[in-house]
């Protein structure tokens, strides 16, 4: 199993820029009580290992955040159903907003530092694991933006969305894509395919088990499927913790850790070829935190290493985290036995 160390310049604010960070935040504490009423939300163990016992659990926008004592990942407990969080995603001012202004703000930075990589990565592994491909899906992209870069890759003779939540518009963008509107596990049903990304779709569906296997079904032998999602084993989440900005329901439903992740891609049946932590911004996020608001508490030895070392110390030690798989931003390469 592969882990990339990939290091390159660039900031948060360069992806998220803090007035339109804050206004999405706030159109998210909003939405939640309109769409997930408490009395339609349901308990559930661990999305992960499956089990119940909670080492550690706190609230962030109402909404119940567990430890696993297991395999320490985090999750969202009671839970929405798949049916309510398609809406929401689809219907609230905080998903459309991010949609169509949000994620626009910073299109040059996005595609030269998230997209394009995704790109190369898809392109590149695919030519080493699996040449012969020719199809390729995507599941609930929240990026519409990523569907102009996917849909330059020539060497997929077929590309297929199958997005619920996607306005009309955005589709009518893409005409060569087939489109399948409708929940990932449906749209999967009865299809023969070579590659499915699914980028950040498994910290937000109600049932990352159910949607894995799914993914799993549709590939045929030697399919691959390329996934990123955020991790609570990462750096800046361990030591921010309920302060964390990127802990926010219901994009982020299931966090899982290093262990908990490859113990659920364990359970769908896949092979695990790469998974990787090529996260730049772990240290940066927490001296952002801490200069914010004082106030948040933070280990003394981190409080030393940011205010008495240099940028190339800094440097060294997110590097140090990609190297050990400790930052927040996970990404996986899986393939389907043959």
């Amino acid at each position: 199993m592969h882990n990339i160390v990939y290091m390159d310049e660039f900031h948060e604010g360069d992806l998220k820029p803090l007035e339109g960070l804050r206004k999405y935040f706030q159109l998210i504490k909003e939405g939640i009580p309109e769409f997930f009423p408490k009395s339609e939300l349901n308990e559930c163990s661990c999305p992960a290992c499956s089990q119940s016992k909670i080492a550690a659990e706190f609230t962030k926008y109402g909404m119940r955040y567990i430890e696993c004592e297991s395999c320490n990942s985090l999750w969202v407990s009671p839970r929405p159903s798949e049916i309510a969080l398609i809406r929401y995603f689809e219907e609230s001012k905080a998903e459309i907003f991010w949609r169509n202004e949000f994620i626009h703000m910073t299109d040059r930075k996005r595609k030269e530092k998230i997209l394009q990589p995704w790109i190369r990565w898809i392109t590149e592994s695919t030519q080493e694991y699996y040449a012969n491909a020719r199809s390729i899906a995507d599941i609930h992209t929240k990026q519409p933006v990523y569907l102009d870069e996917l849909q330059k890759i020539e060497r997929f003779q077929e590309k297929v969305l199958i997005s619920p939540f996607l306005s009309q518009t955005v589709l009518k963008e893409h005409p060569s894509m087939r489109v399948f509107q409708e929940p990932a596990i449906e749209g999967l049903e009865n299809q023969q395919l070579d590659v499915i990304t699914v980028f950040d779709g498994l910290g937000m569906t109600a049932d990352p088990f159910a949607l894995l296997s799914a993914i799993f079904s549709a590939l045929a032998p030697g399919g691959l499927c390329f996934l990123t999602t955020t991790l609570i084993s990462g750096f800046d989440l361990q030591t921010l913790w309920d302060a964390a900005e990127n802990i926010h329901p219901p994009t982020r439903l299931n966090i899982f850790s290093d262990t908990g992740l490859l113990t659920l891609v364990q359970k769908t049946g896949f092979e695990c070829i790469e998974f990787s932590t090529p996260g730049v911004l772990d240290l940066e996020i927490v001296a952002a935190e801490q200069q914010k608001n004082s106030s948040n508490s933070i280990p003394r030895f981190i409080a030393y290493l940011l205010k008495h070392r240099d940028e190339n110390t800094h440097k060294a030690f997110q590097e140090f985290l990609q190297a050990h798989r400790l930052s927040s931003y996970g990404r996986l390469l899986l393939r389907k036995p043959t």
